[in-house]
């Protein structure tokens, strides 16, 4: 196993500053941003299939710099019923199956997307414990749109030789290791997949050693991100807390398709996202990558660095010793 971070957490600078920096950190791999959710700033999939010499220049950063590029990343929508959102993101989706093809990629991030409640919605609904027929009936619509497209999205992965991990993630239609298995089943492809982030899993009060079992063989890719759960919060709020916020656009919160934005968390929710290593120790990373690799992957684990409470500069490298002293790597002369 190797030590990566997602680029996300880099988006305002430069590709090269972005690359140079993470060397820096004794980090040896990049997981790279690839439309969608994100901005093109680091990686424009559709202006990279079109040139060669685009991608020639793309992959020398990686060697100038000295970081591997392990992956790239396509999290999106393409099942939003708006379709400001979901044609960008799904021709973002395609280009980067091309793209990955190309570089010598045999993955791909991705996430299914989250559809609206019926045929005349224009946003997107996520319905949890469908306690009346209703509810049933949405759950029964969303998995009829999202099935057909995701067959076919399959079937253009395996045409290209590109396997994608999905990520679990709330809001989305997949997001526990039940209703992942559920999709997969569906679909019936070989070329999805699992990328496990367990900061998803905490809060849901889920066991992320148990989903590294349940997929063995179908783990792709591996994401560091940590949760903290806080006791008091969760006994006043509950975990299914809704106390989300506007950002000003001052603030230049994060475009996430269409007029969609990123929003602002309480300060005092129920769980917060930190640095791997701050929600759990050494030891439950030791063993979790332990368990990981027993389930047959050992390639880039990659920080996903959204700590809530810690500058970048600070958060990340706390990441990286944790992971490295959880692979059993010894910590880099440089960094």
């Amino acid at each position: 196993m190797r030590v990566g971070l997602y680029l996300a957490a880099l988006m305002d600078l430069p590709l090269r500053d972005a690359l140079s920096m993470a060397h820096g950190w004794g980090i040896t791999d990049a997981e790279v941003p690839a439309g969608g959710f994100n901005p093109y700033g680091h990686c424009n999939p559709g202006a990279l299939v079109a040139s060669a010499a685009a991608r020639d220049e793309f992959l020398g950063l990686f060697a100038e710099t000295g970081v591997n590029l392990a992956i790239l990343n396509a999290n999106s929508n393409p099942l939003h019923p708006d379709p400001e959102v979901s044609v960008p993101h799904r021709k973002d989706l395609r280009d980067a199956i091309v793209l990955s093809s190309q570089l010598g990629l045999d993955r791909l991030n991705a996430m299914v997307g989250s559809v609206g409640s019926g045929p005349g919605a224009t946003l997107p609904t996520w319905s949890l414990v469908p306690w009346e027929s209703g509810l049933l009936e949405v759950r029964d619509y969303q998995w009829s749109v999202a099935l057909p497209y995701w067959k076919e999205t399959a079937a253009f992965a395996e045409d290209h030789g590109v396997r994608l991990a999905l990520e679990i993630h709330p809001h989305m239609l997949t997001y526990s290791p039940a209703t992942l298995e559920r999709f997969l089943d569906a679909v019936g492809s070989e070329y999805l997949g699992v990328n496990l982030d367990p900061s998803h899993l905490f809060w849901q009060g889920i066991d992320p050693n148990r989903m590294a079992a349940r997929f063995t063989g179908r783990i792709w890719h591996v994401a560091a991100k940590d949760t903290v759960l806080v006791p008091e919060n969760i006994a006043e709020w509950g975990l299914l807390d809704d106390r989300y916020a506007y950002i000003p656009s001052e603030e230049k919160p994060q475009p996430l398709g269409g007029r969609y934005l990123t929003t602002r968390p309480p300060a005092d929710g129920p769980w917060h996202f930190v640095a791997a290593g701050r929600g759990h120790d050494v030891a439950w990373w030791t063993d979790f990558l332990a368990t990981v690799r027993r389930a047959g992957f050992d390639g880039a684990v990659c920080i996903e660095n959204e700590d809530w409470d810690l500058p970048r500069e600070e958060s990340i490298p706390v990441a990286a010793r944790t992971l490295r002293a959880a692979i059993g790597i010894a910590e880099p002369t440089h960094a």
